[in-house]
């Protein structure tokens, strides 16, 4: 991995590496945010007056969880397949 940052023609590349850590990490991150949402829900809605806002929450939040995991999913699986373009690009042109 250290060897790859140090080539100067870019014939090992690093995101595809590193794709499953930043994924793992961004997963790790949106369940904590929403987890706080979640927790924020609920002691919202043991208020007197706006408890339907806290139930809103509490109902929204898998919700968010959701899209926000797809959002991330979709523009990791993006760069993946934008990776393995050149990689079988790179394969097309040595057999050549």
């Amino acid at each position: 991995m250290l060897g790859a940052l140090f080539d100067t023609n870019f014939n090992n590349l690093v995101t595809p590496k590193l794709i499953k850590l930043f994924y793992i990490l961004s997963l790790l991150l949106i369940s904590v945010q929403c987890l706080i949402f979640l927790g924020l829900g609920l002691w919202i809605a043991s208020w007197d007056d706006f408890w339907a806002w806290g139930v809103i929450m509490i109902c929204a939040s898998p919700f968010v969880w959701l899209f926000e995991l797809l959002l991330v999913r979709i523009f990791m699986e993006a760069m993946v397949v934008r990776f393995k373009e050149v990689e079988y690009l790179r394969i097309i042109k040595d057999k050549d």
